[in-house]
């Protein structure tokens, strides 16, 4: 069992940031932050605020609860967000499991777990179509590549 003083468990916070395939300046950027907290974050030397971990948890695709250390299942970060993982949550979008449904189209477009947790985490005031998601996950990557 992971122990900390912290608020946060900095190695819980490093695994899940590598395994959504981020660097801490990446994290930082889509958490509107600085590099410099995330490291001191990561290494306990700082906590969060609680808007800023419920921020990581969300980009993260991890509950609150693993991030604090609460939840000790699993010990690793979440596995890997894919189809299933969005066919199987009852709350995911039903644009985004429209989607995740089309496994010829999500396969050929080799969707990436991190792509699966930006899309999933989107908050959109209107519903977003199978259609809207695959303009955003194609905005998503143009934008990584510039």
């Amino acid at each position: 069992m992971e122990t900390s003083s912290s608020v946060l468990v900095g190695s819980r916070l490093r695994a899940a940031r590598k395994h959504a395939g981020l660097s801490q300046f990446e994290l930082a950027e889509r958490c509107s932050t600085r590099q410099s907290h995330i490291s001191s974050m990561e290494k306990e030397l700082r906590a969060p605020s609680i808007e800023m971990l419920k921020r990581l948890a969300e980009v993260l695709g991890v509950p609150v609860q693993w991030l604090c250390g609460y939840d000790q299942t699993p010990t690793e970060a979440p596995a890997e967000i894919g189809t299933k993982h969005i066919l199987s949550d009852a709350s995911a979008a039903a644009g985004l499991v429209a989607l995740a449904a089309d496994r010829a189209l999500a396969g050929s477009l080799d969707i990436q777990p991190a792509e699966w947790s930006a899309l999933r985490s989107l908050a959109p005031a209107a519903p977003i179509s199978k259609e809207g998601y695959l303009v955003v996950l194609l905005a998503l990557r143009a934008h990584r590549a510039a």
